[in-house]
């Protein structure tokens, strides 16, 4: 390329490749690697049943085919289609061009694993579905790549969950025992704070700490018609006080320490 310099010839190419990319879009070939350039407003969803459609704005057909979404300097999506409905590869892009989401669908639902990432192009989050609902292992990461959260789904609900600090110390977890959701907050390996939630009544409830993990105060928060109580329970969750927050309001101050400190 005599006489060409190098930053102009990287232009030419830039230049040719969005040509091609143009051109896809009025003439595309129907092989594995073909593919149809649309600008962003190229297409509408369509909810039938459940069921989401993808329509060509003008024509109102269902597309069909693998599609790149962009103009003539950015490109914000890619994703594969089958008679109107998402089959495969769906991506989503930064602006500086970094992916922001992989996932993978099939026929309309997601189905397989969904990660998103930073704007660096670090994977943030780790996602696995199967027909529409999330399974399995959910993982998020710092942007340094150390673990943030780790949870556990069945039939897409989160049934147990860490979380860890930038240095890998676990500061929260939740797991269910007992028919009954428990959410601890935890520092430096001692848990300070326990949430407690009925899987199968209106059992609410938390549990304060010292530094030792001894076991300081003890709560129930219970509503009855139009009166709201604080019932103090000991470790048995034998009743040991009961406060009529509505007729006794000044008796909140016996457990607003608790909570502020906490």
């Amino acid at each position: 390329m005599v006489g060409i310099k190098e930053s102009t010839y990287k232009t030419l190419l830039i230049g040719l490749f969005l040509i091609s990319l143009i051109g896809c879009k009025n003439s595309p070939t129907q092989d594995d690697e073909s593919f149809i350039f649309v600008g962003r407003n190229a297409y509408f969803e369509d909810n039938i049943n459940g069921v989401t459609f993808l329509r060509d704005n003008e024509t109102r057909k269902p597309l069909n085919g693998y599609y790149v979404v962009g103009n003539e300097t950015s490109k914000w999506e890619e994703f594969n289609v089958k008679e109107g409905v998402l089959e495969g590869d769906y991506i989503i892009f930064h602006d500086n061009g970094e992916i922001f989401s992989h996932s993978q669908y099939k026929r309309g639902k997601l189905h397989g694993e969904e990660k998103i990432n930073y704007k660096s192009g670090k994977l943030k989050t780790l996602k696995t579905f199967t027909n529409g609902t999330p399974y399995g292992i959910t993982k998020t990461f710092f942007e340094s790549g150390q673990l943030q959260i780790e949870s556990k789904l069945k039939d897409g609900e989160i049934v147990e969950s860490t979380a860890y600090n930038i240095v890998g110390e676990i500061i929260a977890q939740s797991f269910e025992k007992d028919g009954r959701t428990i959410r601890q907050s935890i520092k430096s390996g001692k848990v300070y704070k326990e949430e407690i939630s009925s899987n199968y009544d209106n059992f609410e409830a938390v549990k304060f700490f010292d530094d030792e993990g001894k076991m300081t105060m003890f709560i129930r928060m219970y509503e009855e018609g139009e009166d709201r109580f604080f019932i103090e329970l000991d470790e048995n969750e034998n009743e040991i006080n009961r406060v009529n927050l509505k007729k006794d309001p000044h008796q909140i101050i016996k457990y607003r320490k608790y909570f502020e400190q906490h």
